[in-house]
């Protein structure tokens, strides 16, 4: 495989070469035909790469959340400008796919749960009791709109520690510069940039100290950075610590959490998940872009090396994981207690296939 990154001239012949089949196994879209779109927004382009294999393909877009689709050239194809592109060729891209029929090439989206969200429960009467994740910061984001991506726990009962329907949350956000910030103006991040903490959410219902979104100490992080997020609890204080780590520069920031549950109420909560929130036009997008739509996150997010673990052994808590396109690596320990998933890939892909 080559990292040669370059636009192929119309003058240089290639011999049109074989490839080997698709690797079996590879959770991947496949939209035969199709080739981005003339009108579509190329700066969103990645990188390309030439000589490759379809198997190489998928596993150098895999490695990469900034790439949420490729094309893959079988014979030439002739794209914009006149570039002309040749077999093994192949051009990535952040963002949504907008295509066009292209006889010479196929396109591939990336897997992603759907919804932005996935959820693993733990069986009635079990609780999960701890849970560690890596995310790495994005390098590509919106400048309109706030983003939120977090692996989020919601204890059970079993422990005396009911959240009353919140969760709690290590999240990763985005705020964008803001021109007047009269939304947050004690927002230690209200300038903009990426920030990280501990947070307790509940949103909805009637005002009550236990039905709030607070969060503990920010830190600001920087695009690339890799955080390692722990929730645990703590039997000894009866409590939650969420300990958010930057392993970049080993900074960090922790937040105890002690919320019990109402008297007399049962309601059990064993749902372990992970969601990126869509992202919404900020209230001042709307003054600087009249008309504009929506703004999204342009790449894709991963959650990696995760280990939950439940309070009671339960055998099923692996089952048909492996078998969803967005999951990598799900095993359980011996033991039964703790669930490993190498990855959860989570973005929004909506495909526009141009006419």
């Amino acid at each position: 495989m080559t990292s040669e990154k370059k636009l192929l001239a119309l003058h240089e012949q290639e011999t049109l070469l074989t490839f080997a089949p698709e690797e079996p196994g590879l959770h991947w879209q496949r939209i035969n035909g199709m080739a981005v779109h003339d009108d579509a927004n190329w700066e969103l382009e990645i990188c390309r790469m030439t000589c490759m294999t379809l198997a190489e393909a998928k596993s150098f877009a895999a490695a990469d959340d900034r790439i949420t689709f490729f094309f893959y050239v079988k014979h030439y194809a002739i794209m914009c400008c006149h570039q002309v592109l040749h077999a093994g060729d192949v051009v990535f891209f952040s963002g949504t796919p907008t295509l066009v029929a292209e006889s010479g090439a196929d396109s591939f989206e990336k897997p992603a749960a759907a919804g932005s969200s996935f959820s693993v429960t733990a069986a009635p009467g079990n609780n999960w009791v701890s849970i560690q994740a890596q995310m790495q910061v994005p390098f590509l984001s919106s400048e309109q709109a706030h983003a939120y991506l977090w692996p989020c726990l919601l204890p059970g009962h079993g422990l005396g520690a009911e959240l009353l329907g919140g969760g709690l949350q290590a999240v990763l956000s985005y705020c964008p510069p803001q021109a007047n910030h009269t939304d947050m103006p004690e927002h230690p991040f209200a300038q903009g940039g990426w920030w990280v903490c501990g947070q307790y959410v509940h949103a909805g219902g009637k005002p009550h100290p236990a039905q709030a979104c607070f969060g503990g100490p920010c830190m600001a992080v920087s695009p690339g950075d890799v955080l390692s997020c722990r929730i645990v609890y703590e039997a000894a204080s009866r409590s939650w610590l969420q300990t958010i780590t930057n392993i970049s520069n080993k900074n960090s920031v922790s937040f105890p959490v002690l919320a019990k549950q109402r008297p007399g109420q049962l309601q059990e909560k064993n749902t372990l998940s992970f969601c990126l929130e869509k992202l919404l036009p900020s209230r001042h997008a709307h003054a600087t872009h009249a008309g504009a739509a929506a703004s999204h996150l342009y790449q894709c997010l991963s959650l990696y090396n995760v280990v939950a673990k439940v309070a009671f052994p339960q055998a099923n808590l692996a089952q048909d994981l492996n078998h969803l396109a967005f999951v990598e690596n799900a095993r359980l320990s011996d033991d039964q207690t703790s669930l490993h998933l190498g990855r959860i890939v989570l973005y929004n892909p909506m495909m526009h296939v141009g006419e």
